[in-house]
């Protein structure tokens, strides 16, 4: 999902694919063959390498599963394949399809893809202030007759922003705060929170041009813990929201390019 105003750009990633990744069965036996392609795991463009998927070993043995990458402990450009019965995304991972073993006709049946990610960037809407706030709490050590603090330990950490942002996009809602987006055709439809959805991650990129030079921060995994929709009077609608930064799987939080 993107952002974009002016000569400065505000994206949101959600995790998912990026091209390629299409999955088919096996003709014999419970093998689902994955094709090459990439997808964005934790702010952070990973490959899928094409190797065909053995679904009979994933326990339970059998029931429908979700195919899905992630990043294991220790890697950083390539995913490792895996199977569940439980939905994946709520980790942060990104979905490949979805696969119903069944045994008793010999092969695994493909169901309806259910694809996690998009191709590029989503239109999500026009970015009218973002700001990214890094700090940290700080303990102060003084010892004997000392009245200016000598030592001090950093700790706890902490990276959250807030946005705001015009033209609408439920869909994209839904895909940041769950819920369930029904279209109506022409950018309209009916978002739907429900009690049983809760926000995924995604990874925010802003990127501003000042005196002819880019500078580019990346969040690479956060969650939106707060959306306020302003009702005004005098202005149009105008939603903001929260985020706060974790570390992804591989340990890293942000990253600024200049």
């Amino acid at each position: 999902m993107s952002i974009e105003f002016g000569l400065s750009r505000l994206r949101a990633l959600k995790n998912g694919l990026n091209t390629g990744c299409a999955i088919t069965t096996g003709g014999i036996g419970a093998t689902a063959v994955v094709a090459s392609g990439d997808c964005w795991i934790g702010g952070v463009q990973v490959v899928v390498s094409a190797i065909d998927v053995d679904v009979s070993a994933f326990s339970p043995a059998s029931g429908t599963k979700y195919i899905f990458a992630r990043l294991a402990a220790g890697q950083s450009s390539t995913a490792t394949l895996d199977a569940t019965s439980a939905d994946p995304r709520p980790n942060g991972w990104a979905v490949l399809g979805l696969i119903d073993n069944n045994f008793g006709g010999g092969a695994p049946h493909l169901e309806a893809l259910d694809i996690s990610g998009v191709t590029g960037f989503e239109a999500f809407g026009r970015a009218q202030n973002c700001t990214v706030n890094i700090t940290y709490d700080n303990a102060l050590a003084r010892g004997g007759t000392l009245v200016f603090a000598n030592d001090q330990k950093l700790f706890n950490g902490n990276i959250e922003g807030t946005l705001e942002y015009a033209s609408i996009s439920g869909q994209a809602l839904a895909e940041i705060y769950g819920g369930e987006w029904a279209s109506g055709g022409a950018g309209s439809g009916t978002w739907t929170l429900t009690a049983t959805h809760e926000p995924i991650p995604f990874a925010i990129e802003a990127q501003q041009i000042s005196n002819g030079v880019t500078g580019t921060i990346r969040i690479l995994k956060c969650y939106s813990n707060s959306l306020t929709l302003n009702l005004d009077r005098e202005n149009y609608l105008i939603p903001s929201l929260n985020f706060v930064g974790i570390a992804n799987s591989e340990g890293d939080v942000l990253t600024w390019n200049i």
